[in-house]
């Protein structure tokens, strides 16, 4: 089934749009930034620098902020990520695409699961960039992107064995950081102990 069929796909809003000039209204907002998809898919060592943006009141709809479900795409980084209780409320900027999935048709985790890993998608992702300059996905390319899904029941297992995945992967991260820091510790101890 297309992309297009299991929910809206909509762009990134571009920043320099929004933002709020001199002497207009304007909120402060959290903006998305490719970090923060990164340490969420698998560069667990990337340090989180939140990132604001004082938009117009006049220019921004606030119903575009990112919501719990969310799918974020790097349309650069070819990655997608379900939005968690931590990146709830952030401006989603164009060089990421946001879906809003139907979630009668499909499990976001298993949507995220696919769009990373299955080798059926990432032959579709060489196709549609091939031959452009800059390797970044369009709106379009993704809204025709063929996916299969089983069951919804067989989607949301395969969601959660993609989720306890990705969580076990960053808890042995952090458990080799601190390893890491207790040998050097206790290193540094015995020496002064001699």
């Amino acid at each position: 089934m297309k992309v297009e069929k299991l929910g809206k796909v909509t762009h990134g809003v571009t920043i320099s749009r929004i933002e709020a000039k001199s002497g207009e209204d304007y909120d402060e907002f959290e903006l998305f930034t490719m970090q923060d998809l990164s340490r969420e898919i698998d560069n667990y060592s990337l340090k989180e620098e939140k990132q604001y943006i004082l938009v117009s009141k006049n220019k921004f709809n606030i119903d575009l902020l990112s919501k719990k479900d969310m799918i974020i795409i790097g349309l650069t980084s070819h990655k997608a990520m379900v939005v968690g209780e931590k990146h709830i409320g952030k401006i989603i900027p164009s060089n990421f695409a946001y879906i809003q999935l139907d979630n009668k048709k499909i499990d976001p985790m298993y949507f995220t699961w696919y769009f990373n890993e299955h080798p059926k998608i990432q032959k579709q992702l060489q196709i549609a960039i091939q031959g452009s300059i800059i390797r970044a996905l369009s709106v379009q390319m993704l809204r025709a992107l063929e996916l299969w899904l089983p069951s919804l029941e067989e989607q949301q297992k395969i969601g959660k064995i993609y989720e306890l995945r990705k969580r076990k992967e960053k808890a042995l991260f952090e458990k080799n950081v601190l390893e890491k820091k207790l040998y050097k510790y206790l290193m540094i101890k015995k020496l002064k102990e001699e």
